[in-house]
């Protein structure tokens, strides 16, 4: 099959020849893939920044797919199941999925106890092989994969798979309450998506602040917000102030391992 293929840090190639996933295990499936994203984490699988991440590894933990073939015990799914396949890998038994903590799973990563297994991010992370490819073997496929309904579109499905839940999650674990100031920074795909759920929370106001004009014009848009340059304020911080009279009642980080040093203090030079 094709796949992508991690050479080192900063090389990636098309192996046009990588063998076939194949069933391992009765609770396994083979999926065919028919939408792969590529996700800002992966940027740091490519830049070299998770340890354990081995030459000739796949990528991609962010897929939809077609169910090609399943193992003796799977009982939800079956051949030409249309399936959206969440990041994380998670056996549905343990205790900390019997928590739903899917990402902290406890069987599913013989490399680590710390967390769960991951599709296509490292062997930190059990070392499976991910969705930047034509075919998925997919552990657990009665836990992790959700059935697409007819009437969705892939291209919709496979935001499913984490940007949105991730986004979501950044909301809810704000804590944000019903008429809230939200302030969210950084309008990549994550931050976007948590202003867009923002509102799904009660907020009364949605604020979102960056650099680059094409993602702030995306996201006023998108997640009807208001956006804002941090390079045209003098000192971000108190802009805020003034524009909200008080400052914001929630923050949300939606830049991450991109930050570089402090850009509020880099303003004032």
């Amino acid at each position: 099959m094709i796949a992508m293929n991690y050479r080192g840090p900063f090389r990636v190639r098309v192996d046009r020849n990588k063998p076939d996933p194949e069933i391992l295990h009765p609770q396994d499936a083979i999926v065919r893939v028919t939408r792969s994203c590529i996700c800002g984490s992966d940027l740091h699988l490519y830049h070299g920044l998770v340890p354990d991440t081995r030459v000739g590894m796949t990528f991609g933990h962010e897929f939809t797919g077609v169910v090609e073939q399943v193992g003796s015990e799977v009982q939800n799914l079956k051949a030409g199941d249309r399936v959206l396949v969440p990041f994380n890998i998670a056996c549905g038994s343990c205790p900390f999925c019997k928590q739903e903590l899917f990402g902290n799973c406890h069987e599913s990563n013989p490399e680590a106890t710390a967390v769960g297994g991951i599709f296509g991010y490292s062997h930190t992370a059990g070392g499976y092989d991910g969705g930047q490819a034509e075919y998925v073997r997919v552990p657990y496929a009665d836990v992790g994969p959700v059935k697409i309904p007819e009437w969705m579109d892939l291209d919709d499905a496979v935001l499913l798979t984490d940007v949105v839940p991730t986004g979501y999650q950044a909301a809810e674990m704000a804590g944000i309450k019903k008429g809230d100031t939200v302030v969210v920074f950084g309008a990549g795909p994550i931050g976007i998506m948590a202003a867009k759920c923002a509102w799904l929370f009660g907020a009364g106001r949605v604020i979102i602040i960056d650099e680059l004009e094409y993602r702030l014009e995306f996201a006023k848009n998108f997640s009807q917000c208001e956006a804002y340059n941090f390079r045209s304020m003098k000192d971000p911080v108190l802009f805020i102030k003034k524009l909200t009279g008080i400052g914001a009642d929630v923050c949300i980080d939606a830049v991450g391992c991109e930050a570089s040093g402090n850009a509020f203090h880099t303003n004032h030079r």
